[in-house]
């Protein structure tokens, strides 16, 4: 079967498998939208370890009443929930979040009120050329509470399948990730691995930035819930610069095979990972 293909099907059926947060916000600078504030701050710092978080950020009046609001709270699925201590008075206040990716949410800050907010993202997480470098794909069974993980050099660009935005290649040409710019399955990441053309193996997820989860299928099948999650461990360049490779047969094979997934398990893949969130 050809990748576009095995794209295609993996997304449709790992979508009924999936029981987990794929949502818990990123560590790093998170920003308040649509020009708002809480206390008259706008920058936010999240540091997410394990099942909590730690938040600290500047507020009030510019230059002089400047302080920051701190605290460590805990991480319950994609809901956080902390009480933050003034700087300057060491008042308490109670800030609660909801994350529906983990690079976009609601927070909700007491005395002011919801407010959105989203991570400071430095590229185009669309385009192929953001997944180049070193990744750890890992798999969950959680019936079984086994899995396997392994590690994936992207280092090459193939044109795109039909509705997706060019894929990110490993050296084999037989691992392929594309993010779906178009049809059904926008805003999802489709990785397969065509290396035994009797079994493909599929991973659908919502990537944001350097890491990703959603559920894993050999073939077409979903044993048990199998969660799946990945996360780049090594930057684009690495110890060199990563220069994208030109087209080549590979793209035919992972392009079919990510259209064909998409086309035939595209749909219980998505509501499978819908009925998770």
């Amino acid at each position: 079967m050809k990748i576009k293909s095995i794209l295609a099907c993996s997304a449709f059926l790992s979508l009924s498998a999936v029981n987990f947060a794929v949502a818990a916000p990123q560590t790093g600078l998170w920003m308040i939208a649509s020009g708002e504030n809480a206390y008259g701050g706008d920058l936010i710092n999240i540091d997410v370890q394990d099942n909590k978080v730690f938040i600290i950020f500047a507020v009030g009046a510019v230059p002089n009443n400047t302080y920051f609001l701190y605290g460590t709270g805990t991480l319950d699925g994609d809901n956080v929930a902390v009480e933050l201590t003034s700087s300057k008075d060491l008042t308490k206040k109670q800030v609660t979040g909801s994350f529906n990716s983990s690079t976009t949410g609601v927070m909700t800050f007491e005395g002011v009120g919801s407010r959105t907010v989203f991570r400071v993202q430095l590229a185009d997480t669309t385009k192929p050329q953001t997944m180049l470098g070193s990744w750890i794909f890992t798999y969950v069974n959680t019936s079984t509470a086994k899995g396997t993980s392994q590690g994936r050099l992207l280092n090459s660009i193939l044109p795109a399948s039909v509705n997706g935005g060019g894929i990110s290649v490993d050296g084999s040409g037989k691992f392929g990730c594309e993010f779906q710019t178009g049809g059904t399955y926008k805003g999802y990441t489709v990785c397969v691995d065509v290396t035994n053309p009797s079994q493909q193996l599929n991973y659908f997820l919502k990537r944001s930035a350097d890491e990703a989860g959603g559920v894993y299928m050999v073939s077409n099948a979903i044993n048990g819930t199998t969660i799946a999650l990945a996360r780049r461990v090594g930057t684009s360049d690495g110890k060199s610069l990563v220069t994208p490779k030109s087209a080549n047969e590979s793209q035919k094979i992972l392009s079919s095979a990510i259209e064909n997934f998409l086309y035939n398990y595209g749909a219980i893949a998505k509501q499978e990972l819908l009925n998770k969130e």
